[in-house]
């Protein structure tokens, strides 16, 4: 075995190595942990040098061996000179990083922050080596009979060529690791579907079946508590009371109606859809001032941010409806199953609007339709137009709407000229408006229409901006006028990296404030209210529920 002393290092993909660790740490969304930056810098380091390898070599064989420079230098060389020009734009990165950190509102990165990083990097180093020797022994194990393969095709004694060899085996190479990915996420989806499924009957005991008639899964409800799901028991289990809710507005309130469906409560969606009306018409539902059609995450969560908050603003004259449409997070059913959120929202509205429609037009509830992320994707689903969402409603909020989303990208195309992509306006403002923050949404001076629609979206919000297109074009949310005060000065577009870089914030960028990244439990209480008022509260009654819904658990993507 040589020594370090002995060994060698190829300078082209050490140079790439360093490329891509600077091009890790350029400014993105949203600040990440300490240790998942360091962990995305050392993957980086191990991905560019092998690209550097592979490039290099891959050169010479087309070349016939020109250049003919040894791309190989001492390890401690090599080593050493990485190490100095890391160093030299270190200063550069933590720059970019605070930045991001100043655009959010938190502290500068500090030396707990290094000692994350490094262990990170660590981490990501070793794990992107292992994986480049176990590539690197699949190549080694495929190419000897590769060769016996070709020698019989072409029946040559002195076998295949070394350039035809080296192609047929680096191509052999690639389709087998591509396959063992494609296995591994195969198998890996039906664990995921199984182990969410068993997980989605896994009632957390901090929630108890309720027994009040005015909530789905009681003693007397249509709906069985033990079909209910995970996210539902969560929702019919908890909310405030009639006596808190005047605890808190100081005026008379009513307990509000939870009706809620799981995805084990009937074998279709449609019979789901109907078992929503059937406890509709229960709790008699249709004899209260305002009625919120939710549309749920991945999970079938909802957020309490924003469902207690609507019940504190209206004293409990509510009745709260939504639907269970699947068991597996967000990102899951995101990618494996996109069509379910769509469908299951849609029946969720078109049945309690066909129900709503027909009760007497004067004396029928408000209704008002909500969603938050993977909900929005599946609440905007059920309109074809805006005009079908401004006539089948009386009031719409939708935060964090995916970039997926077709009627958000239709409406937010059709801007008034002039606005910004990040915050855009419509129409002057007359029927939909978009808010980043609290009290954007009325900050125009022309007066809201009696339908009123709301795009909560942060600018700095992974899951609103990042899309394909981000790969190969530089979008309008980072071009000059058109960028958000809550982005990062310094951050830019790169062909590949800026998408990339995205995608890690949503999987990384969990802990941020309440005013950033996915996260609008605070800023739809300011959404649900401007959008359908509220019972005649006082200004400190409603500083009073804002102040306790400040206090509430913050939204994860990765768990719902």
């Amino acid at each position: 075995m040589r020594t370090w002393a002995e060994r060698r290092l190829d300078v082209v993909g050490s140079i790439f190595a360093v490329a891509f660790v600077v091009l890790s740490v350029t400014p993105s969304l949203l600040p990440r942990p300490a240790w998942g930056q360091g962990l995305v810098t050392g993957l980086a380091f191990t991905v560019g040098y092998g690209v550097g390898v592979l490039l290099w070599r891959t050169l010479r064989l087309l070349t016939r061996g020109r250049p003919r420079w040894d791309a190989s230098a001492p390890a401690w060389i090599v080593t050493l000179a990485t190490v100095a020009v890391l160093a030299a734009v270190t200063p550069l990165a933590v720059s970019w990083q605070n930045s991001i950190r100043e655009a959010v509102g938190v502290p500068d990165a500090d030396g707990l922050h290094a000692l994350g990083l490094a262990v990170g990097a660590g981490l990501g180093l070793w794990l992107g080596f292992a994986i480049g020797r176990g590539i690197r022994r699949l190549h080694n194990s495929l190419r000897p009979r590769v060769s016996g393969i070709m020698t019989k095709a072409l029946r040559r004694e002195s076998g295949p060529r070394p350039m035809a060899l080296s192609l047929t085996a680096g191509v052999a190479t690639a389709v087998g690791t591509l396959l063992i990915v494609a296995v591994s996420m195969s198998v890996l989806t039906v664990l995921l579907n199984w182990a969410y499924g068993h997980r989605n009957g896994q009632y957390d005991p901090a929630f108890a079946q309720p027994t009040s008639t005015l909530r789905s899964g009681s003693p007397d409800s249509l709906v069985s508590w033990d079909t209910i799901g995970q996210a539902g028991v969560k929702i019919v289990g908890d909310g405030p009371t009639a006596a808190t809710i005047s605890a808190v507005t100081g005026i008379e309130a009513e307990e509000p109606i939870r009706v809620y469906v799981g995805v084990e409560s009937a074998p279709t969606l449609e019979e789901r859809a109907q078992l929503v009306v059937a406890e509709l018409e229960r709790t008699g539902a249709a004899a209260r001032e305002h009625l919120l059609v939710a549309g749920t995450t991945g999970t079938g969560w909802l957020d309490p941010a924003a469902i207690d908050g609507f019940e504190y603003l209206h004293a409990g004259d509510t009745a709260l409806v939504s639907l269970q449409y699947g068991a597996t997070p967000s990102p899951v059913s995101a990618i494996l199953t996109p069509d379910v959120s769509q469908e299951g929202t849609a029946a969720l509205f078109d049945a309690v609007h066909g129900w709503w429609s027909e009760l007497p037009e004067a004396d029928r509830p408000e209704l008002t339709v909500y969603g938050l992320s993977l909900g929005s994707f599946g609440m905007n689903a059920a309109f074809d137009s805006e005009d079908e969402l401004l006539a089948n409603t009386q009031g719409a909020v939708l935060a964090g709407t995916p970039s997926f989303t077709p009627l958000w990208s239709e409406i937010q195309d059709s801007r008034d000229p002039g606005s910004p992509y990040a915050l855009p306006v419509k129409d002057e403002g007359q029927h939909v408006r978009w808010g980043d923050d609290w009290g954007v949404l009325t900050s125009l001076d022309v007066a809201w229409d009696d339908t009123k629609v709301a795009y909560l979206q942060h600018g700095n919000d992974p899951i609103v901006w990042i899309g394909p297109s981000v790969i190969w074009s530089e979008p309008e949310w980072l071009k000059d006028g058109q960028r958000s005060d809550q982005l990062s000065d310094d951050m830019f577009w790169i062909f590949g990296v800026t998408a990339f870089q995205g995608v890690v914030d949503l999987v990384l960028s969990q802990n941020v404030p309440e005013d950033a990244g996915h996260k609008y439990g605070n800023l739809a209480l300011d959404g649900l209210h401007q959008v359908s008022g509220d019972a005649d509260l006082s200004d400190e009654a409603l500083e009073n529920i804002r102040t306790i819904i400040a206090t509430y658990d913050t939204y994860s993507l990765v768990t719902n």
